[in-house]
């Protein structure tokens, strides 16, 4: 299978070798069989949507994963051969889902020639070395612990490897963390492993945001692993599931797991994307104020640390201290105040002390000030500064004379107007010392020497001014969200002081309750959830939790925890538009770490800012794949179809479309965090109708390209969790017309359905006319019309100098006719229109 059409890529060599030749041989071959859109599990048997592509990948996925981290707790490791064969094995094993109905006594019936077609389809037969047919027909009728099963079928090959087929067929049933850990799952490991003494643990979160959510989920997982050897095995989006021993302690979630959470959390976030250890991206997100200082957002501080900052504001400042730009003036009068006064000659006539000046600043509100107000020092924050700066002293005696003085206020209206002095100081000291060309590399590495020669540790004085209140926020949200091993935690000082949302909603009309999540805050203050639009692109009033008898709509209010996921996804993504659409991805139902580094490399890697998508090639590519089983023209298989799915998706900026959708979390570290990911859809839009309809198409597209399950969404966090909704995609409830049209919930067994519907609509639509503004209309006409395919189609073909649009767009037509109205279950079809 060429590696163009697969999702995967090519995996030879950086795998198992039985799982690089399963991604290569038989995945494919399950695609093309159509059971991406086959149920393994159903919402029709009150069971959450699974297909049985992602039943068996979870199987193979958590039996190779397995394989590997369970011989470092002294368990038996299976030979590649025998890998392959229960890979082999579990492939065919739930044939019976695939024969329709039947009374359970008969669905296991299953005669040896029905195995050998399906055998032939998936390639397994080679796969597997040495099978013989009668061990896959065993895997076929015995592999249940049910009374309908047949174990009389069964051979000696499969009787030794069946504890590892219905291992890996437990575990991939399991759509919680919760599930995957009870009693039938660990008799079943026990049963696999019986020399060794292996247990199950997980942890779960519950809340999810995003890309906080990866990162804590990541932070967890290191720490139970630091702490007591929990080998991470399955990876959900809420949590994850563990290998370990069985004498492993129990762990108690207190203020000690907590801070240790905390503290991983806080160093994973900076280690994990390139902008936080870039000193000149870390510059532009400085803001000049009017007083003559860069405004350091406290975000910047808990990801970047104190360090990297300082770096910063010196790149910033030398940027600034331009000495072909003339000063205010201004900024001239206080320089030739301070000249006639001061040991000193400040130059008056360009920029540059003014420059320098701002570093200065900057570093005397955000570095020294923190310093000086934590008792770490007895000097004042002008010498101190001065000291730190290697200022001459007859420059600071001068300064101090200054400040004493009644006649002159060098700190008048929120300024700090020494700042000049020691600004012309370093651009003295740079042109004497041969700075030039690296100047803030030098004057950083200054001030950070002479920092770290204090007696007291400074970056905790300047982290703990900045971060102290995400500091308590965090610890109070980790306590509240975490449970390990079913344990909560118990009261802290934190959660005392979180404000409860329901009485802040009932006690006061303004109380402190975070407009996205409807979280309190430890805070007293409620400016410490107000948080700008350009954080967020919201507007005020987006939340439907405006108080009715408010005047005016206020300024969003933003937890902690959310205003931290925003500023990630800043971060992360290139877009800002305000007025986008969410498409939540959900695994179906988890990743095995090697699945989510897979997906994180090769699939969600391809949704940049540059990506571009052909919306026209988008629905063609869709409409083959949601009738790939039906008697057409198009011979393409379905890996192939899916491969193009994701390219018209993402294509590269050269080659047309236009730029819709792209990951929020561009660029971080796929192995710092993992378990959701979120795409945000955009385009300039007519009405809102044409724009969530189209919105939906490209979400849900993705979405069962990659076989996972989507809540889409006008919220930027999801307002469900994948546990919370059972179907394979599921619409907010903002999207009133379309959701008509897709339906609110679709599952597994109507998704198909509901993608090649909207796929031929699209189809015809553009055969009418370029036009997405009509797509509002469009949907009229599948809503009201008893044939809106032929209706349409023949619109086109009247339009059409010479009707050749109806030979082209019948299927499409004839499609649209059996499917687009979800109300609609006559069996029409469309007539041939010859002309």
């Amino acid at each position: 299978m060429p590696t163009d059409d697969s999702i995967w890529g090519d995996r030879d060599g950086d795998v198992h070798p039985a799982l690089a030749e399963y991604l290569a041989d038989v995945d494919p071959r399950l695609l093309d069989v159509g059971w991406a859109f086959e149920s393994a599990k159903s919402v029709e048997y009150d069971l959450t949507d699974q297909s049985m592509l992602n039943h068996v990948r979870n199987g193979v996925f958590a039996i190779t994963w397995l394989n590997e981290v369970a011989p470092s707790f002294g368990a038996y490791e299976l030979d590649d051969d025998d890998l392959r064969r229960v890979i082999a094995l579990f492939a065919v094993h739930d044939l019976h889902k695939l024969r329709g109905e039947q009374s359970m006594d008969e669905e296991y019936d299953i005669p040896r020639a029905e195995v050998e077609e399906l055998v032939d389809a998936l390639g397994v037969d080679g796969f597997g070395p040495d099978l013989r047919i009668e061990d896959f027909h065993a895997s076929a009728v015995d592999h249940a612990n049910t009374w309908n099963s047949n174990p009389e079928h069964s051979t000696r090959t499969y009787g030794r490897l069946r504890p590892y087929v219905r291992l890996a067929d437990a575990f991939a049933s399991c759509p919680t963390p919760e599930s995957a850990v009870v009693e039938r799952n660990q008799r079943a490991l026990d049963v696999a492993y019986p020399d060794a003494d292996l247990e199950l643990r997980q942890h779960t979160l519950d809340d999810v945001k995003g890309m906080l959510t990866n990162l804590l989920n990541g932070a967890v997982s290191e720490v139970l692993g630091d702490r007591v050897g929990y080998e991470p095995l399955l990876v959900y989006q809420d949590g994850c599931v563990y290998l370990t021993d069985g004498d492993a302690p129990d762990v108690a979630v207190d203020d000690e797991l907590i801070e240790d959470v905390y503290d991983r959390l806080q160093s994973t976030i900076g280690d994990s994307h390139p902008a936080y250890d870039d000193h000149d991206a870390l510059a532009e997100n400085l803001s000049t104020q009017s007083h003559g200082f860069y405004t350091i957002n406290d975000q910047d501080f808990f990801y970047a640390g104190a360090r990297n900052l300082l770096y910063a504001v010196a790149v910033k400042a030398t940027q600034d201290a331009d000495p072909d730009a003339d000063p205010t003036d201004s900024m001239a009068e206080t320089m030739e105040t301070l000249n006639d006064r001061l040991p000193i000659e400040i130059d008056t006539t360009t920029r540059v002390a003014p420059g320098y000046a701002r570093l200065v600043y900057t570093f005397e509100r955000s570095f020294v000030a923190p310093i000086v107000d934590a008792g770490s020092t007895d000097e004042d924050a002008l010498t101190l500064t001065c000291r730190l700066f290697e200022v001459d002293e007859g420059v600071l005696d001068g300064l101090r004379e200054l400040r004493e003085d009644d006649d002159v206020d060098l700190t008048a209206g929120g300024k700090w107007d020494y700042a000049y002095a020691i600004g012309q100081h370093v651009a003295d000291r740079a042109r004497r010392d041969g700075w030039t060309g690296s100047v803030s590399q030098h004057v950083a590495k200054l001030l950070v020497t002479n920092l770290d020669a204090l007696d007291g540790e400074w970056e905790d004085a300047v982290m703990a001014a900045h971060t102290g209140r995400f500091e308590t926020e965090l610890r109070a949200y980790v306590a509240d969200v975490l449970r390990v091993d079913g344990r909560a935690s118990p009261p802290t000082e934190e959660l005392n002081d979180l404000t409860d949302p329901f009485e802040e909603h009932h006690a006061t009309r303004r109380g402190k309750t975070c407009t996205f999540c409807n979280r309190g805050t430890t805070s007293t203050r409620k400016s410490d959830m107000k948080a700008p639009k350009s954080l967020t692109t919201f507007q005020a009033g987006y939340s439907n939790r405006i108080p009715a008898d408010a005047g005016q709509p206020e300024k969003l209010l933003v937890c902690t925890p959310c205003q931290i996921e925003f500023s990630l996804r800043e971060t992360g993504s290139s877009r800002r538009d305000a007025g986008r659409i969410f498409v939540h991805l959900v695994p179906d139902y988890f990743y095995t770490p090697t699945m989510w580094e897979f997906y994180s490399e090769q699939v969600f890697a391809r949704f940049t800012g540059e990506a571009m998508t052909r919306v026209g090639h988008l629905a063609s590519a869709m409409f083959d794949l949601a009738t790939s089983d039906a008697d057409r023209s198009s011979p393409a298989p379905c890996a192939k179809l899916i491969s193009t799915v994701l390219r018209e998706s993402t294509r590269a900026d050269d080659e047309g479309g236009r730029s819709m959708v792209e990951s929020i979390q561009q660029d971080f570290e796929s192995d710092a965090g993992f378990g959701t990911q979120t795409l945000s859809f955009y385009k300039p839009k007519d009405n809102d109708t044409e724009f969530q309809f189209f919105g939906v198409f490209v979400g849900l597209s993705v979405a069962s390209a990659m076989g996972l399950r989507a809540y889409v969404s006008e919220s930027p966090l999801p307002d469900l969790r994948g546990r919370d909704f059972q179907e394979m995609a599921k619409l907010d409830a903002g999207f009133s017309t379309v959701s008509g049209f897709y339906g609110r919930d679709v599952p597994l067994s109507k998704f198909r359905e509901r993608l090649g519907a909207a796929a031929a609509l699209i189809g015809l639509g553009y055969e009418l006319a370029l036009d997405d503004a009509r797509f509002a209309k469009y949907l009229r006409v599948v809503r009201n019309k008893p044939l809106p395919g032929s209706y349409l189609l023949k619109r086109a073909a009247q339009d059409s100098d010479d009707g050749g649009a109806a030979r082209y767009l019948l299927e499409e037509a004839d499609y649209l006719d059996y499917h687009g109205n979800l109300t609609n279950d006559a069996e029409t079809t469309t007539e041939t229109i010859n002309r």
